[in-house]
């Protein structure tokens, strides 16, 4: 039992020395690649892990000027991962036929690999427990 303690306590304190991971990108076309194969070790500071999204058209020019993803992911501190979460708020609609910008912010180790790339992956889901509802009620 005691042995158990011991390398509970040595997990524990390893953990807190190493820090926080997270995933980090700059301006990557999509949430793939680099985006989700490059981690960094925060520094002691850092306590969260941001993942900001932005959907608008490329600097090149490209054909009906297309929107496209572009992700960026690294290490933040809460407080200002939050600042800039309230900052893009009137910005992050995820329409698909405007520009907006919207960031994540999230505690734990490697917990930015997925971001919400649009609102279009919320509506499935709830029309699913929109008829699940239905149907237990009647």
């Amino acid at each position: 039992m005691s042995i158990v303690l011991i390398l509970l306590v040595v997990l524990i304190s390893f953990h807190s020395i190493n820090g926080l991971e997270c995933y980090v990108c700059e301006q990557q076309e999509g949430n793939n690649d680099k985006c989700i194969k490059t981690v960094r070790m925060c520094d002691r500071k850092e306590d969260t892990c941001a993942s900001l999204i932005l959907w608008t058209t490329p600097h090149e020019w490209t054909p009906r000027a297309e929107r496209r993803y572009y992700i960026s992911k690294g290490c933040d501190t809460r407080d200002s991962c939050t600042q800039l979460l309230y900052g893009l708020a009137t910005v992050c609609t995820r329409n698909w036929y405007e520009d907006w910008a919207c960031v994540e912010c999230c505690q734990g180790d490697r917990c930015n690999r997925y971001v919400v790339l649009s609102s279009s992956n919320i509506c499935p889901s709830l029309f699913i427990i929109t008829i699940t509802l239905f149907l237990t009620i009647f």
